[in-house]
């Protein structure tokens, strides 16, 4: 224990980074390409369509990939006109499949906007990105226990992983489907087949187009005793589920939750937190105030203004994107930790805005 400690110390001390890896990362990128540490490398072998804007992949990975939980989700990295992006994504196929085959499926919601998504789309087999490990709570705790699923869009993902995955059921389980036309429903088919052939399973579709949501959350609340909620969606979404069931009588243990997009503020929470904010980018003595998207780290939002700030590996692994944020809050967008309000120092890379900011960059 000592000497790790004393190793690493004398890492921060010649390169300001926890490991030599990071150190040299540069010079070992260009002798290995794609080359990142901690990151393992998979090779797309099939793509398709499940719906007009949902890219389903499907990957090769390596051995050393360490598996997963079904409902987890993993960080993907693209290396692009000498850039990393990544975005997480949660595993949408069954456990069976990785451990037969060393594969995977990400089934992956193209926004042509977007700065990762359309590269998905442009990746050709055999292309290699790399992956983390999987990660995140989201998973079947209870198959004992009457289970009640909701998923909305996206939020289909971890959760048909978790149904596909289940080989021994215990209890009877139903999924609310909350979509917007069968035609927009990814991984109908796979789930219709698993209710064809599971009598304790039950699949109802909620179409967005002619079911109020209040509609939805009348049948959870009606027959919610002894029963464990898994809700995955858009925030605003499972924030009025969770609310629904609670007010019901629903435990807090008794829902769970994973949701895409940040949350919204509720209506006990001051005004003033949905107000823009902004920040003040000091450089060279100089300072440029900004708006700042919450939907972005703080280095796309000094790119999106005409700042160039430095930056590495965009994932937060090299440190070569540290400044001194002097006033403020920031979350960790890898974990959702969220920094204090005083000066320290930040990676631009992984941080998203929560209050106004001061930056020395």
């Amino acid at each position: 224990m000592f000497l790790r400690r004393l190793w690493r110390n004398f890492c921060l001390m010649l390169g300001n980074q926890h490991s030599l890896t990071l150190y040299f990362l540069p010079l070992l990128q260009r002798l290995w390409p794609g080359f990142l540490p901690g990151q393992y490398r998979a090779h797309l072998l099939t793509k398709q369509w499940q719906t007009a804007d949902m890219l389903q992949l499907t990957f090769k990975v390596s051995g050393r990939w360490p598996g997963f939980i079904a409902g987890q989700h993993l960080l993907l990295t693209i290396h692009h006109n000498g850039r990393c992006s990544s975005r997480p994504f949660s595993i949408c196929s069954p456990v069976s499949l990785w451990q037969s085959r060393r594969q995977i499926q990400l089934c992956c919601k193209i926004n042509h906007a977007g700065e990762i998504t359309p590269l998905l789309q442009q990746l050709q087999s055999g292309a290699v990105v790399n992956i983390s490990a999987a990660q995140g709570n989201f998973y079947w705790q209870q198959p004992a226990t009457p289970a009640v699923f909701v998923a909305a869009g996206s939020g289909i993902t971890p959760i048909a992983a978790m149904l596909l995955s289940q080989r021994h059921w215990l209890a009877a389980v139903t999924l609310y489907y909350r979509v917007r036309g069968t035609e927009n429903a990814a991984l109908l088919s796979e789930l219709q087949q698993l209710a064809a052939r599971q009598p304790l399973f039950t699949l109802a579709l909620s179409d967005s187009r002619t079911e109020p949501a209040e509609t939805l959350q009348q049948q959870l609340c009606t027959d919610s005793c002894n029963k464990q909620f898994y809700l995955c969606g858009p925030a605003a979404f499972m924030q009025q589920l969770r609310l629904a069931l609670s007010q019901s009588g629903v435990k807090p243990a008794s829902i769970r939750h994973e949701q895409f997009g940040l949350t919204m503020p509720t209506a006990s929470e001051p005004a003033s937190a949905t107000k823009q904010l902004t920040a003040s980018f000091i450089r060279a003595g100089i300072s440029t105030e900004v708006t700042l998207s919450t939907q972005h780290s703080l280095l796309q939002n000094a790119e999106q203004q005409g700042l160039a700030p430095r930056f590495g590996c965009r994932i937060g692994v090299c440190f070569q994107c540290v400044c001194d944020k002097v006033s403020g809050q920031v979350r960790d967008i890898r974990s959702g930790a969220l920094s204090g309000l005083g000066a320290e120092q930040i990676q631009l890379c992984v941080s998203q805005p929560v209050t106004a900011l001061v930056i020395k960059l």
